[in-house]
């Protein structure tokens, strides 16, 4: 196609060669289910109000019987661009987090390195994805969830300030309110029953004008006696969180 023409003023009609116009390109959307949202690549994060869920054989109790509140809280202070950072969890209570083993006492979570793996995770710090349920975003274990900050990376798991656990698969989200606050329930759709894995799609959101922090560690290797089926889990959260 010929280049645009255009006719400078004067005694003459000549025709002048236009001046390229350059264009931006698009820029790429993100080949995952992301929302908008912005925020400065820092994020800090403090919270309390603590719930342990479940233990082994069951770590996600969609009922919410056997959630337990703890006293505790947790700190969040990473770069998302950077993926850097620290995160702890700490409580005081006793956990079960493999067959014929419990703990109690001053139970402490400390994640200091992000790993990068699938797109979603963002390098290991992603911020304004969705998670969970039937997204495809990581495994159907809770309804999909609006996640404002999420972390992938190793996590150690301290009781009175000794090592019991070292480098499990660590996991944080910065969400809306998944569980209800009075009976600490997963509900379907209609509240008419609980989520279900075997079902993501019919699933709700008890409280999406309210925030909460989960932290989840575990271990590769299976069981099929437990919940998701690992070795080891510990699952938390947390229901009130402020961003300093």
């Amino acid at each position: 196609m010929a280049s645009p023409m255009l006719f400078a003023s004067g005694a003459q009609d000549e025709p002048v060669q236009a001046e390229p116009t350059a264009v931006e390109p698009a820029a790429a959307e993100p080949a995952y289910l992301t929302f908008e949202g912005s925020h400065a690549d820092n994020w800090k994060l403090e919270a309390t109000d603590g719930l342990l869920i479940g233990g082994y054989g069951d770590n996600f109790v969609y009922d919410g019987k056997a959630v337990v509140p703890v006293a505790g809280k947790a700190m969040v202070d990473v770069n998302a661009k950077t993926n850097q950072g620290t995160m702890t969890a700490e409580f005081n209570g006793t956990i079960t987090p493999e067959a014929g083993k419990s703990y109690t006492g001053d139970i402490r979570l400390e994640y200091t390195k992000f790993a990068e793996g699938s797109d979603f995770w963002e390098g290991g710090l992603a911020d304004y994805v969705y998670l969970h349920g039937d997204t495809g975003q990581e495994a159907p274990v809770m309804p999909k969830v609006r996640t404002f900050l999420g972390s992938w990376g190793p996590v150690d798991i301290y009781v009175n300030d000794e090592l019991v656990y070292e480098n499990l698969a660590g996991h944080m989200m910065y969400t809306e309110g998944s569980r209800d606050r009075s009976t600490y329930a997963l509900y379907n759709s209609d509240k008419s029953g609980f989520f279900s894995p075997m079902d993501p799609s019919n699933s709700s959101i008890a409280a999406p004008d309210k925030t909460e922090l989960h932290f989840v560690a575990h271990t590769t290797d299976p069981d099929s006696g437990n919940f998701p089926p690992h070795t080891v889990w510990l699952h938390l959260n947390f229901q009130n969180v402020t961003e300093l």
